[in-house]
């Protein structure tokens, strides 16, 4: 009934004027312990209600303290909530004046058993940077141990910057069971769900620190099974050593159909984190192309006019003029071969004709 009642009050504070709420819902945070029997996780919420409602100003001026300093007691409420479904009777004072690794330790050493206090000891170490290696080795046994993988991904993610927990034996486990998790429930084609999944593991899969332990080619064969080659050959590419990557991107580049693969660098590439991958596997696929010679399956496509641009940025426009010139296709050779100059500052005569400009173009007499 209590609970009712408090989540009544909270609610008309939602809907009543913010000034005359902001006061009411501090009482809830700052009564005595025992008066009216409120509970930290109750207190929390008030707390939440009220940063969520407030402005800096106004949170500043109740509180007497900045905005940061009111968020880290909210994360202390919340903390002191967890320890109050476990009924261990800590106070804000007690909690915030105790060393904090001897509270992970002993949390450990009694409820390790438990998922949620396998959870809040993560967080714990976290906020407080306790990082002793044998400690996360066991949080990481346990988290994989309870099947937590969602939770592990942002675990992980929080860890990448801490260089004394790389050498942890289970860590490369971890990142596996992380980035291999969404291909187990995917199918070909995959749901939009399951691609944006396997979207966020492909940069969960940067951001790994020991990735040259995990088995790329394993990973970009998972993707190349969902018809996903944009990202299998941006895995082959995470390759660390040069002649093995080389051998494995060719022999890639050789079976996919190299037009798929920059239609999903448009489509799932080309903002956030793998923004700057785009740009390679692009310069990747077209390179190839101007290689191989494979004009005729991009001519008329929608990718030609990058093709033309990667031709001059790589000094390749003789040969595309060639096979323009051979299609008959005068006008687009010309323009090429026009845009091309005024690129390297040789502007063309206007009183030229398209026959003279590229023959001397073809000749070298430009």
């Amino acid at each position: 009934m209590l609970g009712c009642t408090y989540i009544l009050k909270i609610q008309l504070c939602y809907y009543s004027k913010k000034r005359c709420s902001l006061p009411f819902l501090s009482l809830f945070i700052f009564q005595p312990i025992g008066v009216n029997q409120l509970t930290f996780a109750q207190r929390s919420g008030a707390l939440k209600c009220l940063i969520y409602m407030a402005d800096s100003c106004m949170v500043e001026s109740l509180f007497k303290k900045s905005v940061e300093q009111v968020k880290y007691f909210l994360k202390c409420l919340i903390f002191l909530a967890e320890f109050e479904t476990l009924n261990i009777p800590y106070t804000y004072e007690s909690f915030h004046e105790s060393p904090k690794e001897g509270i992970i330790r002993g949390l450990w050493k009694n409820h390790s058993h438990e998922p949620k206090v396998v959870r809040l000891v993560t967080e714990l170490s976290l906020e407080y940077k306790v990082y002793d290696p044998q400690l996360w080795s066991d949080l990481l046994h346990k988290l994989l141990d309870f099947n937590m993988i969602h939770y592990l991904r942002k675990v992980l993610i929080a860890i990448t910057g801490v260089p004394s927990l790389w050498q942890i034996p289970c860590l490369n486990r971890a990142w596996r069971s992380v980035i291999l998790a969404p291909f187990l429930v995917a199918s070909c084609p995959p749901s939009h769900k399951q691609l944006e999944a396997c979207c966020e593991c492909f940069v969960l899969l940067l951001k790994c620190p020991n990735v040259a332990d995990l088995d790329i080619i394993g990973i970009a064969r998972q993707y190349a099974q969902l018809n996903l080659p944009a990202f299998a050959l941006g895995c082959l590419l995470l390759i660390p050593q040069s002649k093995k990557r080389e051998q494995q991107i060719q022999g890639f580049l050789s079976s996919c159909n190299l037009e798929t693969v920059l239609q999903q660098v448009d489509e799932h590439m080309n903002t956030g984190e793998v923004a700057g991958f785009a740009s390679q596997i692009r310069c990747l696929i077209l390179n190839n192309i101007i290689k191989e010679k494979q004009y005729d399956r991009f001519f008329k496509t929608k990718y030609f006019p990058l093709l033309k641009l990667q031709v001059m940025n790589t000094e390749r426009v003789k040969e595309l003029v060639d096979y323009l010139a051979n299609k008959n296709c005068l006008d687009d050779a010309v323009a090429l071969i026009v845009e091309y100059q005024n690129q390297c500052g040789n502007h063309i005569l206007a009183d030229r004709s398209s026959r003279d400009i590229l023959t001397m173009f073809l000749s070298g007499s430009e």
